[in-house]
């Protein structure tokens, strides 16, 4: 598919470049796309941010050069885009659990990070059912949080964190607010996305015409189009809109002529009134054609 011959024309220009200056807007431009779409689309089929996997390549390539020459630290140091020996060992000590001293002086043992390669495997799963939305701007409130890890985020702070406002009340106090019956479940909401992979969670739903607290945190969506992916499943199974997250970046944004655009993502559940444990969930990711030269 095209879009994974762009990603890896992107892979091969940072292999090139390991040695000089990346700015992500021009490693962007390699693969056709936007900053904002390629970072999204990179950290999720990978697990790695862009800076991550920089980083952690010029690393891996510094340590190769210790234990095969004789280059002084602050060399390799400049080399791979450390101000300073201070900060490069740092950073090395934090990947491969040894200094570069250390590793020159006992030949010690090395993490190896190797050059990542995309693919897409056709498997024959269900397909993939969406629809177009076009969307007014609206206002949403709730209460939230930053994350603070990036690969924990989805599978243990956001769990923990709608857990701990069933238990508190507030997400029955949301409820109230809004006239619904208990247990009604809001939506979730991923914005504030940062480059290191972290970004702000919050759980709430549009705004009514009443007055809100001081302690919710209001969110204004502009006007968006966006692709909303549905799934269903049974209780107590959660994994369907992990799965979903997983397709869409995997097997519809590389299929399709779309990308993600700057915005809220949103994660929505309903229940089947008549049977409990069925539901439905969909994923909102705000979307635009992308422009013929990127095709």
């Amino acid at each position: 598919m095209e879009t994974i011959k762009m990603l890896n024309n992107t892979i091969e220009y940072i292999e090139r470049n390991l040695d000089t200056t990346l700015d992500i807007d021009e490693i962007s431009k390699v693969a056709f796309s936007s900053r904002y779409h390629f970072q999204r689309v990179f950290y999720a089929l990978t697990g790695f941010t862009v800076t991550e996997y920089i980083r952690n390549r010029r690393l891996s390539l510094a340590a190769e050069e210790f234990t095969t020459s004789d280059k002084k630290v602050i060399d390799v140091a400049l080399k791979y885009g450390y101000e300073s020996p201070e900060a490069f060992t740092k950073a090395f000590k934090r990947l491969h659990g040894i200094s570069p001293s250390a590793l020159k002086k006992i030949n010690g043992k090395i993490k190896a990070f190797p050059k990542i390669s995309f693919q897409i495997s056709i498997k024959g799963e269900s397909e993939i059912i969406y629809r177009i939305v076009e969307k007014e701007a609206f206002k949403v409130f709730g209460t939230g949080f930053v994350t603070t890890t990036v690969n924990n985020a989805i599978y243990k702070e956001i769990p923990e964190f709608i857990n701990k406002i069933f238990e508190n009340g507030t997400h029955e106090r949301i409820n109230e607010l809004l006239g619904n019956p208990k247990g009604t479940l809001l939506d979730g909401f991923h914005y504030g996305f940062k480059e290191d992979g972290t970004r702000k969670y919050m759980m709430g739903y549009e705004m009514p015409e009443t007055e809100i607290s001081d302690e919710f945190t209001i969110l204004q969506i502009p006007k968006l189009t966006w692709a909303v992916f549905e799934g269903h499943g049974h209780l107590p199974d959660n994994s369907i809109m992990q799965d979903i997250w997983k397709r869409i970046y995997s097997e519809w944004f590389p299929s399709s002529g779309f990308e993600q655009v700057e915005g809220p993502c949103i994660e929505k559940n309903f229940w089947n009134d008549e049977n409990p444990i069925e539901y439905t969930c969909e994923v909102w990711i705000p979307i635009k054609r992308k422009s013929i030269n990127s095709l």
